[in-house]
């Protein structure tokens, strides 16, 4: 398959934030378990698009955007931003859009506060951060462009365009779900952090699902 990666433009906006919520369960569409695509695109998308656009980089097939990648260099400066600038505007738009009044939104939220009461976010976050403090995220959609390089492409675009800042590392968090996406990171170098359950999504899975932290140090020789 032909295809090129290119920094992301301004013009790549509605496509990536599509993107992201065809992808948003775990590469499946985000409806099946959050109804409001906009406040989700926000939530995973705005940072980089409004905030840090050097940072991103998207794939095309046939002039159309089909994948992304998202990274930060500085994973302290993106969570202070979103939670200053883009929180409190999700936040508002999730009352004001009518987003509270589905039952799906409701239901999730519940059992990410039953998640966060049983620790499942209690990740070693504070050293993840000092050893690979820059983080990344990759999507693509449709489907049916999956498993033709084209992650691994991205993310070898990505992951120069650290090297060449001197970044010393990169982490990055997925789940036990996204089982070719996990394939790539491994032949990539990339080493596990941190695992442990995650329930908040056990209602619509017939399988126990882990969370996993990933990490790849960027120096000479990826050591």
């Amino acid at each position: 398959m032909d295809f090129k990666i290119r920094k992301y433009e301004p013009r790549d906006r509605d496509k990536v934030r599509w993107i992201c919520c065809e992808t948003g369960f775990m590469g499946d569409p985000v409806e099946i378990y959050f109804i409001g695509r906009e406040l989700f695109a926000d939530m995973w998308t705005r940072y980089w698009t409004d905030y840090e656009p050097e940072g991103a980089f998207v794939a095309e097939v046939d002039r159309q955007v089909v994948g992304y990648v998202f990274g930060a260099l500085d994973t302290d400066r993106q969570e202070k931003i979103f939670e200053r600038e883009i929180l409190p505007q999700i936040l508002r738009g999730f009352a004001l859009k009518g987003a509270w009044l589905h039952f799906k939104n409701w239901q999730y939220l519940r059992r990410v506060a039953r998640s966060r009461r049983r620790g499942e976010f209690n990740d070693p976050m504070r050293q993840v951060k000092a050893d690979y403090p820059a983080h990344l995220h990759t999507n693509i959609a449709p489907p049916e462009y999956r498993g033709k390089g084209i992650g691994k492409a991205l993310m070898n675009v990505y992951l120069n365009y650290l090297r060449e800042r001197g970044i010393k590392g990169v982490h990055l968090v997925t789940t036990s779900r996204n089982k070719m996406a996990l394939a790539l990171y491994y032949r990539m170098g990339f080493k596990d952090l941190f695992r442990g359950p995650l329930t908040c999504y056990d209602h619509l899975l017939d399988e126990p699902l882990e969370k996993i932290g990933l990490g790849l140090k960027l120096g000479k020789g990826g050591q």
